[in-house]
């Protein structure tokens, strides 16, 4: 069992070159040396094959380090932050109950989860063909799905409260709370990374650097 995963991670990972050789040895890549070498291989021989996807994923990851959207109670004296990962805000502990908290574990996976997309943007980046395409293609997807989870989760915390998602409105708890809600631009910019990585596999190929020194040996 554990040497399927390990000959799908490398047939996933490897590159054309590195696959080829466990062909001419007549055996599959299915122990973790076998890994080791694929990934190993890799950066050996590393070579940027598109700039472009590899710059929107790095565009995408500082963007999560930014609050994607912002609520101001009262004229600014309380504040919400809404991240890609956490929430932050200032409440009282009586207005708790019209937030929804991320448990830690929620916020480690999350904040996983988007780093992979880095992960990905490289991993592309520096593939060639169609693979590599594919990766970018995939990431991009999964960006513009993330930012697309964001929106329907906070409009899901807001309708629970019976407020909209941006613009002016008030709750009328112990006293009336005016609130005002909008996107940042991290948000919009987060979306156009997802884009960018998405065509970036359009043009993957054109004007490839040559960042490492291949040595083959398995």
């Amino acid at each position: 069992m554990i040497q399927k995963w390990l000959y799908r991670l490398c047939l996933i990972f490897g590159n054309d070159s590195s696959l080829e050789m466990f062909r001419k040895e007549n055996r599959k890549p299915e122990t973790v040396a076998d890994v080791w070498f694929i990934f190993r291989d890799h950066f050996q021989g590393l070579t940027l094959y598109n700039p472009l996807g590899l710059l929107a994923g790095i565009v995408f990851t500082a963007c999560i380090f930014k609050p994607w959207w912002f609520a101001a109670l009262n004229n600014d004296y309380f504040f919400i932050h809404a991240y890609p990962f956490i929430l932050r805000h200032d409440l009282p502990s009586d207005a708790l109950d019209y937030v929804i908290e991320t448990p830690l574990v929620g916020v480690v996976f999350l904040l996983w989860l988007l780093l992979s997309y880095l992960f990905l943007a490289f991993w592309g980046s520096t593939l060639p063909g169609k693979k590599g395409r594919l990766f970018l293609l995939a990431d991009g997807i999964f960006m513009l799905l993330y930012t697309g989870g964001f929106y329907l989760a906070l409009w899901y915390a807001m309708s629970r409260v019976n407020l909209p998602v941006t613009g002016y409105s008030s709750v009328s708890a112990s006293v009336q709370v005016d609130i005002h809600m909008h996107w940042l631009k991290p948000y919009f910019i987060a979306i156009g990374s997802g884009a960018i990585c998405i065509l970036s596999a359009l043009v993957h190929g054109v004007g490839t650097i040559r960042l490492g020194r291949k040595d083959n040996a398995p």
